[in-house]
């Protein structure tokens, strides 16, 4: 039988144009699939970060809330001695009270229970010294600066004088340079500690000037 060479030519082209279409076929699916699983990526995973980014404060509250209890108590603990220690120091402060006097020439009178002695260089042993510019003399002045509240660089003392008991005992008559208050202070002694105010007289007027 003679063998027909165009009829295979035929189907050789015929099988080629197969392949071909195959191949531009395949391509495409996997293009496709491709395609599919970058926008099915995107969906997912940029979808949480938009989440995350739309919302950090719920990331913020989850750390809050991830703390550990100790770290929570621990906390709350030094808060709660801050506030302590606050109304500690209120009452050392103390209030400044204020009281009426029969006195002519007495405004008011004035105590703080809060007062403390201020101290003292006089380690020998304390000797009482109305000398001015002795340690105890400055020592007596810086006693009722404090307890007028008056620098002891800006206050005049206009008399030092002591009181029944001279030694442990004084009273100092101040007030600020430029000021026409005036105030009576009375101080004692505190062995060890210093010179303590525990009482202020305002005056009317300045019976010392």
């Amino acid at each position: 039988m003679p063998i027909d060479f165009k009829d295979d030519k035929s189907r050789s082209a015929l099988r080629a144009k197969r392949r071909k279409t195959n191949i531009i076929l395949n391509t495409l699916i996997a293009v496709v699939i491709i395609l599919i699983l970058v926008v099915g990526g995107n969906i997912f995973f940029g979808g949480d970060n938009t989440e995350k980014q739309k919302s950090p404060s719920n990331s913020e509250e989850t750390k809050k809330n991830d703390q550990p209890a100790d770290e929570k108590n621990v906390q709350t603990e030094d808060n709660t001695k801050e506030d302590v220690t606050a109304d500690e120091k209120d009452e050392e402060d103390g209030k400044l009270e204020e009281r009426e006097s029969d006195e002519a020439n007495v405004e008011k009178v004035l105590v703080n229970p809060a007062w403390k002695p201020i101290g003292t260089d006089q380690v020998s042993g304390h000797q009482s010294s109305y000398n001015m510019g002795t340690t105890d003399w400055n020592e007596k002045l810086k006693a009722a600066a404090y307890a007028v509240d008056i620098p002891v660089d800006n206050m005049t003392a206009w008399w030092v004088t002591g009181g029944d008991n001279r030694e442990n005992q004084a009273e100092l008559t101040v007030s600020a340079k430029g000021s026409d208050d005036t105030y009576r202070v009375y101080i004692e002694w505190v062995d060890g500690e210093g010179w303590k105010p525990v009482e202020v007289k305002k005056l009317i007027q300045n019976d010392k000037r």
